[in-house]
C-alpha cells in the first residue's frame, strides 16, 4: 500500500517544482484572500494588529502579575512569543484546510497542488508582517535591543517556514480524506498553548524546565524570539528545528508522492 512507483515520485517532484515556479500566482491569491476577508472594512488588515495588540497587552500584563515578573522583561517575551505562535499555528491550521477551501478550483483547473501551499504560506507571512508591528512598538517603548544573533534571524525564519510548510501539506492531505483533522489540530494547539513557553519563561518552571524541551514548537519559537530579545538560540534549538525540517519534508514528500493522485477524488 505504501509502495511508491517511479512515476508517482516523478509527478510529485514535478508538482513541487511547478508550484514554486508559480510563486507569483500564489502571492497574488494570498493577497486577494486578505482583501476579500476585510472587504468594506474601514481599517482592513489593521484589525489584525489591533486585536493582536489588545490580546497581548492583557495577557502579558496579567501573566506578569501572576508570575511576579518585571513587566519590562515579561511583556516583550509574551509579545514576541504570541506573534510568532500565531504565525506558526495559523499556518498549520489554515494549511489543513487549503485543499478543502480550494476544492472548486482543484476539480476544474489543472494547477500544481503545492501552489496552494505557497498561497497559504504567503498569506500568513503577510499577516505576520502586520502583527510584528505590535512587538516593534513594545520593544521601542520598553527599550529592548535585539541581540547579535539577529543576523541569523532570516535563517531561523526560513527553517520555521520549511517546518510549517510540510506540516500544512501533510495536514491538508489528511484533512481531505478525514474531515475531522482540522478540528483535531485546533484542539491539539489549544493544549500545546499551555505546554509552550508563551505566558511563562522556561526558567520559571524550576527543576521541571526540561519538559518544554520535548515540545518542538519551543525550539521553533526560540529561533524567532530569542534574537529579538537580545538573546541567542542554543545549538540544541538549531539542531532540533533542522531535524524537524529535513525529516518532516522527507516523510511528507513520500506521503505526497503516494497519495497525490487521490486528492481530487477525496474532495
Amino acid at each position: 500500500m505504501l509502495t511508491i512507483t517511479p512515476t508517482q515520485f516523478a509527478k510529485a517532484s514535478a508538482d513541487i517544482y511547478q508550484g514554486f515556479l508559480a510563486w507569483r500566482l500564489g502571492l497574488l491569491l494570498a493577497w486577494q484572500d486578505l482583501k476579500q476577508r476585510y472587504r468594506r472594512s474601514t481599517l482592513g488588515p489593521v484589525w489584525l494588529t489591533v486585536s493582536m495588540s489588545i490580546q497581548i497587552f492583557v495577557m502579558g500584563v496579567l501573566s506578569a502579575y501572576l508570575f511576579n515578573s518585571p513587566i519590562q522583561r515579561h511583556l516583550p517575551f509574551v509579545c514576541a512569543g504570541m506573534v510568532f505562535w500565531t504565525f506558526i499555528t495559523q499556518s498549520i491550521h489554515e494549511g489543513s484546510l487549503l485543499f478543502i477551501s480550494a476544492s472548486s478550483y482543484l476539480i476544474q483547473l489543472r494547477r500544481p497542488f503545492t501552489m496552494y501551499l505557497l498561497q497559504n504560506v504567503f498569506r500568513n507571512i503577510i499577516t505576520l508582517g502586520h502583527n510584528i508591528i505590535t512587538y516593534v512598538v513594545v520593544a521601542i517603548i520598553l527599550v529592548v535591543p535585539p541581540g547579535p544573533s539577529l543576523i541569523l534571524w532570516p535563517l531561523g525564519f526560513a527553517l520555521d517556514i520549511l517546518c510549517v510548510s510540510w506540516m500544512a501539506l501533510f495536514a491538508a492531505m489528511l484533512s481531505v480524506r478525514y474531515r475531522d483533522i482540522p478540528m483535531t489540530i485546533q484542539s491539539v494547539f489549544s493544549i500545546l498553548f499551555w505546554l509552550t513557553p508563551l505566558m511563562y519563561q522556561p526558567d520559571q518552571l524550576g527543576s521541571k524546565a526540561f519538559l518544554v524541551d520535548f515540545n518542538p514548537f519551543t525550539h521553533m519559537l526560540a529561533l524567532l524570539r530569542d534574537p529579538l530579545l537580545g538573546g541567542a538560540p542554543t545549538l540544541t534549538n538549531w539542531l532540533v528545528v533542522v531535524a524537524i525540517a529535513v525529516f518532516g519534508w522527507i516523510a511528507t514528500f513520500l506521503f505526497f508522492s503516494r497519495f497525490r493522485a487521490r486528492i481530487v477524488y477525496w474532495i
